[in-house]
């Protein structure tokens, strides 16, 4: 699509020589400042790739079983960025007491109830179930 877009102001660089987020990375997808390579991020794995996740992902992905915040959890600057307001961003109350019991034995029906109209239907029951198993068996 060619569509000639509004912009406004760029954003600052405030990286600096800090690389935080590329140290951090577990599975090493942020190649150079400013560069992910999406076919090594964790988010890729877990939501996008529709087949089993590389075995050499092992140990690598912690307990992540839908996306990764690492490079944002270590980012210095997001220290200044404000929670948002939106009620339709807030995780279901559900969801947020659920142990790793519940976690390995969320059926297909209590999935597609509690994440009605959530991002992790992308990935569905089968891809979170997947996902979960290649976790448990990666922190074994």
């Amino acid at each position: 699509v060619d569509l000639e877009l509004e912009y406004d102001t760029a954003t600052t660089d405030h990286c600096g020589t800090c690389t935080a987020c590329i140290d951090a990375c577990p599975t090493e997808a942020i190649v150079a400042p400013y560069v992910v390579d999406g076919s090594k991020c964790i988010s890729y794995f877990t939501i996008e790739l529709k087949e089993a996740i590389p075995n050499e992902m092992k140990g690598k992905m912690d307990d992540w079983i839908f996306g990764c915040d690492v490079c944002q959890d270590v980012c210095p600057w997001n220290r200044f960025s404000k929670p948002h307001s939106e009620p339709l961003f807030a995780p279901h109350s559900e969801i947020l007491s659920y142990s790793k019991k519940d976690w390995d034995e969320i059926t297909e029906d209590v999935f597609n109830t509690v994440f009605k109209n959530s991002a992790l239907k992308r990935t569905k029951h089968a891809g979170i179930k997947e996902n979960i198993r290649f976790v448990n068996l990666s922190t074994k």
